[in-house]
């Protein structure tokens, strides 16, 4: 079977990476916040434990010859939909256009859910009913360019969303991006993690769910479209249950998050509680810059070396760049300096952070230019040699 999979803007190769890992998928091709991928039936499950992936869709059609609303009209009637909708369920089409065209997202969406339906009426006598809010059953339909792509989409909502943030931080990083920098960090779950600017604890949270072995579908079965899951891919019920039973695994309480705010750590200690991992992570509220070397004068304390650290800092909308540029300097010579080997940080204050990282000369610097929300930004792994 062939899907898309898509993640936040520059992530792609690590999303790949992960979906071959996971899945032993083939990556077929990949583009901007999308990776294309052939897999067996069997290994969906697989694709779905993605943990930095945020929709998966099931391609029905590619075209590569489309240019007008007619065409997009004559390739979605041309699908056979029998097999994807139920007479008595509803659809909707999400659609988005790529490129230069002379009509809009909007009009793909009227002419493909048109096409849809005198496809079904055709074929099945039943005119389909449509539902914008809350479809059975949603079709997504993409023009980049002059290549149309259609898909059923196998989730309902973006996986990020895992369900147990009760407290929203106000910057708050993704799900699905932690876990890419977590990746991008090298971290292996049964290793220390440290963050020094935690905020609601994003990262220590996904860092700590990894360690337990809890999967992303198990705590995110919302966000999976079980209204086409199961006829599709009839194993995909037993599946998802035998993944789901495995139970947890024992972890220590080695995933450190410190935030300078209190009101934040509280509310980390709220989302780790909520996500089931409060017995294996540690939330303090303290300056970073005085709590980090205490942090490894403990680690016998701990049981573990904490080597690697992973943070989403502040960019800088509230703060002085010159400010800023001070709490880089001060953040990153602390953890050089009490001896951590792995640095990862996102930020969209690049320039700020390009000045300071060039006074790091005993550090090998590696840059993967993404989109977090709608800034660009750059997420930064430094390895400190020794």
């Amino acid at each position: 079977m062939k899907l898309l999979v898509t993640c936040d803007t520059g992530f792609e190769s690590v999303l790949a990476r992960e979906l071959v890992e996971l899945s032993e998928a083939s990556i077929v091709s990949v583009s901007s916040g999308r990776v294309f991928i052939e897999v067996g039936v069997d290994r969906l499950i697989d694709v779905l434990r993605s943990r930095i992936a945020n929709n998966i869709y099931n391609l029905i059609a590619v075209n590569e010859n489309v240019a007008t609303l007619d065409d997009v009209y004559r390739v979605v009637k041309g699908i056979d939909f029998n097999a994807l909708i139920e007479p008595n369920q509803s659809f909707a089409i999400r659609s988005e256009r790529m490129g230069v065209h002379s009509f809009t997202s909007m009009d793909i969406s009227r002419v493909a859910g048109q096409a849809v339906i005198d496809s079904y009426m055709q074929s099945q006598g039943v005119r389909l009913k449509v539902n914008l809010d809350e479809p059975d059953v949603e079709i997504y339909v993409e023009l980049n360019g002059s290549r149309l792509i259609v898909a059923l989409s196998l989730t309902r909502v973006s996986m990020h969303i895992r369900g147990y943030k009760v407290f929203a931080h106000p910057a708050g990083l993704k799900n699905t991006i932690a876990c890419a920098m977590l990746r991008i960090a090298r971290w292996r779950p049964g290793e220390g993690l440290y963050d020094p600017m935690c905020g609601g604890g994003t990262i220590t949270i996904e860092a700590a769910l990894q360690a337990k072995g809890v999967e992303v579908p198990c705590i995110a079965k919302k966000n999976i479209n079980w209204n086409v899951m199961p006829r599709l891919f009839p194993s995909i019920a037993k599946g998802f249950e035998k993944l789901c039973a495995r139970g947890v695994t024992e972890s220590e309480r080695i995933h450190v998050g410190v935030d300078i705010n209190p009101v934040f750590v509280e509310g980390a200690v709220v989302n780790a509680k909520s996500a089931g991992v409060d017995d294996v992570t540690l939330f303090v509220a303290r300056d970073s810059i005085e709590f980090t070397p205490k942090l490894k004068e403990l680690e016998k304390e701990f049981g573990t070396s904490f080597t690697i650290s992973v943070f989403n800092p502040p960019y800088g909308y509230r703060m002085k760049p010159g400010a800023l540029g001070k709490l880089y300097r001060r953040i990153l010579s602390v953890l050089r300096d009490s001896g951590f080997e792995t640095v990862v940080f996102i930020t969209s204050a690049t320039r700020i952070s390009e000045a300071i990282l060039r006074e790091f000369h005993e550090a090998e610097i590696e840059k993967l230019k993404v989109v977090h929300g709608t800034l660009p930004s750059i997420v930064y792994r430094l390895s400190f040699l020794r």
